[in-house]
């Protein structure tokens, strides 16, 4: 019986049917995308190519990709009805791309609707798209020049030219209307976000007041972009949007009615750009007290009509956005919102020094691969110059209290000895292996009874992501700021008790930069100056935990003592923003776990709040990990989860 074709195979013999070279390959390329995504998904979308290609062109099939995509980013198996079209939608998503009109054959009159609509002439131009995004791309808005995102799809519009005079027409409004190039000076990302969103609908009103009719251009996308139970970010500025361009929507969100109640209150004034910008600066603040989570890189503006509004701002004193992004990121012009910053703005006035890089593998569940040389983790250590402004604050928890080191000596048989009075197989083995090797055996392979020390190398993990700073209490203090009072007070009390304690830290920008931070190291003393520099650490980034597990592995296996010990304190689940797939670093994580177990490292840790405990369960093992339901109740955990690794 032959065997059966190779995904390769039958991309290849489906591709060869086409006439368009260059359709074929982007379709080539497209299809092993998705392959190296979610092979299930790829080979299922490949064994209903040739159905694909006799309804769709090359662009409307990729339309088609995307559309799977983005319906289902984490349900691998819905993801997979759907590419073999078991799924009513898929079926829907084709009849719906089929003889839609492409955006390179509308370019021409939409440059002419530009430049009547802008009063101006302006070049229209078409984005590149040569992969797939599970993050849709937005409008770029330049004072020549307007880009189009040509990933467009049937979940944006119903037909792809109300799209594109969508886009044209907003476009329009922000070079008639709009102060082009403001300085973001010191507003943080959800600040520039919600001036940003205020700013669109301002101008939107004012090119409406001149042509009515283009309500009925911007409304119906606004309302497909509607979220309106959301209470994300993203819902509650979609929610927005529509309530201040259509007057009949209710909502019953207190934050939608007072943006919409101070918006109409000043709509007489629309060409006052400042007073709308107060606006803006108003509600932002009040969703930073409600603590609404505004993650800047994984932002994308919801109405797919509207620009990513780079034409509003200039950045200053920050690296170019990031725009390298692959299949698991947010668009390029999505991180154009907000540039990343080499530090957030209330960080300490320096950089921390790299010391050096070592890079590491990762485990992708869905490939079942270990992908070797994948995650690089770059060390960073706390200069003492400058620390005095995080000198050494009473802490305002409970004291530790551990046992002395006179109290953890027992009578034990003691290994590897030189002479005794029974053979230490273990050791026994080893000799035997070295001698056939070639190698100096070594010659302690005894056992003996003895009393020894039940010290305990302990490497205490922090995880240093931006959630880690969301504020806890009425005293304004952040989970970070608990978490290094516990650490400091564990440290203390390690040291005074004879045990070897290193307390270290992490955040992750991507698989190209996991940062990690050695605050305090192994046999070096707790004193002001580093306890300062663990009282400065600050919270930015991801948490890439599965490649900080692994190098914290790599540090604890040169450690004198026989029993060690990871300790990870985190609020969050593993997540970073080039991936996706919720479950993706949580496998990641728990492979890495394992790997320090089967090296004689014992892995615990603790939840802060129960969201995350259930993966640290899976991460670390049930038996060694707490939850700490109430950030208060962090050093108490700590201090039995310590008690039960010390006994």
């Amino acid at each position: 019986m032959p065997e059966p074709p190779s995904f390769d195979d039958v991309l290849n013999r489906a591709c060869e049917e086409g006439s368009d070279f260059e359709a074929t390959a982007r379709l080539a390329g497209w299809f092993g995308a998705l392959h190296d995504f979610d092979a299930a998904s790829g080979e299922a979308a490949v064994s209903v190519l040739p159905e694909l290609t006799k309804r769709l062109c090359a662009d409307a099939i990729a339309a088609w990709l995307l559309t799977g995509l983005r319906l289902y980013p984490n349900d691998p198996g819905k993801r997979q009805r759907y590419f073999s079209l078991q799924d009513p939608r898929a079926t829907e998503a084709i009849s719906a791309e089929a003889g839609t009109t492409r955006l390179p054959a509308a370019l021409a009159s939409l440059n002419l609707l530009l430049d009547t609509l802008a009063g101006r002439r302006m070049q229209l131009q078409s984005q590149g798209f040569d992969s797939l995004s599970a993050a849709p791309q937005r409008a770029i808005l330049t004072s020549t020049h307007l880009l189009l995102a040509a990933d467009s799809t049937a979940l944006d519009a119903p037909e792809p030219t109300q799209l594109f005079r969508a886009s044209v027409a907003h476009a329009a409004a922000h070079l008639r209307y709009s102060p082009a190039g403001l300085a973001a000076g010191t507003l943080k990302p959800m600040s520039l976000a919600v001036i940003s969103a205020v700013e669109d609908a301002r101008v939107e009103r004012l090119l409406m007041r001149e042509c009515p009719g283009l309500r009925e251009w911007f409304r119906p996308l606004l309302a497909r972009a509607l979220d309106p139970e959301g209470l994300s970010f993203s819902a509650l500025i979609s929610r927005m949007n529509y309530a201040l361009i259509e007057p009949s929507y209710c909502d019953d969100n207190f934050w939608v009615n007072k943006a919409r109640r101070l918006f109409e209150e000043r709509a007489n004034t629309l060409g006052n750009y400042e007073a709308f910008r107060e606006i803006g600066s108003i509600l932002a603040n009040d969703l930073g007290q409600m603590r609404v989570r505004f993650h800047a890189q994984q932002y994308v503006v919801p109405a797919a009509y509207r620009d990513d509004n780079t034409y509003l701002w200039v950045y200053t004193n920050t690296e170019p956005p990031d725009e390298t992004q692959e299949l698991q990121t947010q668009s390029p012009v999505a991180a154009a919102l907000v540039p990343r910053e080499t530090q957030p703005a209330d960080s300490p006035p320096w950089e921390e020094p790299e010391t050096r890089r070592v890079v590491y593998p990762e485990w992708d569940y869905r490939l079942g691969l270990l992908r070797s040389s994948w995650c690089t983790v770059i060390e960073r250590s706390s200069q003492s110059r400058a620390l005095t402004s995080f000198a050494s604050a009473p802490a305002a928890l409970p004291a530790l209290r551990l046992p002395a080191l006179a109290g953890l000596t027992r009578n034990t048989r003691l290994r590897r000895q030189s002479e005794g009075e029974d053979l230490d197989l273990d050791a026994a083995i080893e000799h035997a292996i070295d001698r056939r090797r070639g190698h100096t055996p070594e010659h302690r392979v005894f056992t003996r009874p003895g009393r020894a020390t039940r010290a305990i190398s302990m490497l205490l993990l922090l995880d240093l992501s931006a959630s880690s700073g969301d504020p806890i209490g009425e005293r304004g203090r952040s989970i970070l700021d608990l978490e290094k009072d516990a650490a400091l007070l564990l440290a203390r009390a390690a040291q005074a008790a004879g045990h070897r304690i290193a307390v270290h830290g992490f955040a992750s920008d991507t698989r190209a930069a996991v940062n990690y931070y050695r605050l305090l190291d192994f046999g070096v003393p707790l004193d002001q100056t580093r306890e300062a520099a663990i009282r400065a650490a600050v919270p930015r980034f991801s948490t890439r935990m599965g490649a900080a597990l692994r190098h914290a592995t790599t540090l604890l296996a040169a450690e004198p003592l026989e029993r060690r010990a990871i300790i990870a304190i985190t609020d969050g689940v593993p997540s970073d923003i080039d991936v996706f797939d919720a479950q993706y670093l949580v496998h990641d994580a728990c492979v890495a776990a394992a790997d320090a177990r089967r090296a004689g490292i014992v892995t615990a840790g603790i939840a802060i709040d129960a969201g995350p405990a259930d993966y640290m369960r899976r991460i670390v093992g049930r038996a060694t990990c707490r939850s700490a339901s109430q950030p208060q109740a962090l050093p108490a955990q700590l201090s039995a989860l310590y008690a039960q690794l010390a006994g």
